[in-house]
């Protein structure tokens, strides 16, 4: 065991929180210590009684995917909701603009669970955490609001469809340089499905698409590997660009 693991353990027996925070990570990685998620839930816990987002964002987090735990979403949702609810104007375990994150991904994880019906299925309060959480910086919140309201896309949740709100999603995200964000305004102005054709727009957004190489977002505690649906998206414009000068090339 090294030394800064030996002083985490040594502070967090005298209640630092900063230190229990910490070495909550620890356990849950595994990398400098073994692994261990009943003390890392335990850890986090104890930090998220003070009304820290750094805790109650983990430990919701835990639950919701079922680290060392059952999976219990109606665990995960009243974690989710106490770190959004903190009004603290300072924190011991991490900075205001770090705070930030943990709710904005908590906005976004009840809007998730609010549309999959995971723990209960309400559209509305879907459609809000997901605003709320792109408030906050979340823009694939943003992007995925504008899918849903695309005409093209399948109506999975029962939301009426409008170009005009999706549109105006899809701005909104591409103004962090979002390339989903920028693909999909590509192929709208392309193919002049919903909108008059309009190739000096879908040249602009396609130029925009193709210059970035960005991630999905990633929260500490997301081991998913969402990289894929943006490789598969960029692949999608590159063919359907290819369609689209072909036909104005006759």
């Amino acid at each position: 065991m090294n030394k800064k693991i030996k002083e985490l353990i040594k502070k967090s027996s005298e209640g630092d929180l900063k230190s229990k925070a910490r070495l909550g990570f620890e356990y849950w990685s595994g990398q400098k210590i073994d692994q261990d998620f009943n003390l890392a839930m335990k850890l986090w816990k104890e930090v998220s009684k003070f009304d820290e987002p750094f805790g109650s964002f983990n430990v919701a987090t835990m639950y919701e995917r079922g680290d060392g735990v059952k999976q219990n979403y109606k665990k995960a949702y009243e974690f989710h909701e106490h770190c959004i609810s903190s009004k603290k104007k300072k924190y011991l375990t991490c900075k205001i603009s770090s705070a930030h994150i943990f709710k904005r991904d908590s906005h976004f994880s009840l809007g998730e669970m609010f549309f999959l019906g995971n723990y209960k299925k309400n559209i509305k309060k879907g459609i809000y955490h997901y605003e709320k959480a792109f408030e906050l910086g979340h823009f694939h919140a943003c992007f995925l609001l504008g899918l849903y309201h695309d005409q093209d896309t399948p109506n999975f949740y029962g939301i009426k469809k409008s170009f005009n709100k999706s549109i105006r999603y899809y701005k909104l995200s591409a103004k962090f340089n979002y390339f989903p964000s920028f693909a999909k305004l590509s192929m709208i102005y392309g193919d002049g499905k919903v909108v008059k054709q309009n190739l000096n727009l879908f040249n602009f957004y396609y130029k925009k698409a193709m210059s970035i190489n960005n991630k999905i977002i990633k929260t500490k505690l997301d081991i998913d590997d969402k990289q894929d649906y943006i490789d598969n998206m960029r692949l999608e414009l590159k063919k359907f660009a290819k369609t689209i000068r072909k036909s104005n090339e006759k």
